[in-house]
């Protein structure tokens, strides 16, 4: 198992990205972004547990994980004692939209 981070930290708009997508879902099917949301959920544990295992994006030192059955990616950030997630992200999207999100 991968070392784990100190400091998990979420972007403002992190929680809106899972948000957003989860009212597409249910707007398609009730009950299906209860699903997304656990999917995220399980993804950002498994950051959480290993985040190096993951590969790296285009951006500077930003890595993701998919989300398990959707179409989605998790942004994030690890370095040394800060585990930092930025943004959920639909695979159709890009990501240097989320480039922003990257300026302290």
């Amino acid at each position: 198992m991968g070392d784990a981070a100190k400091s998990v930290h979420y972007h403002a708009l992190f929680d809106c990205d899972v948000r957003e997508a989860a009212g597409w879902y249910d707007r398609c099917l009730p009950g299906l972004g209860d699903i997304f949301v656990e999917k995220v959920r399980v993804a950002v544990n498994k950051i959480i547990a290993d985040p190096r295992r993951f590969a790296h994006t285009s951006l500077s030192g930003i890595r993701y994980a998919r989300v398990a059955k959707f179409p989605y990616v998790v942004l994030f950030d690890t370095d040394g004692e800060c585990l930092e997630f930025f943004a959920v992200l639909h695979t159709a999207r890009d990501i240097g939209k989320w480039r922003e999100r990257l300026e302290p």
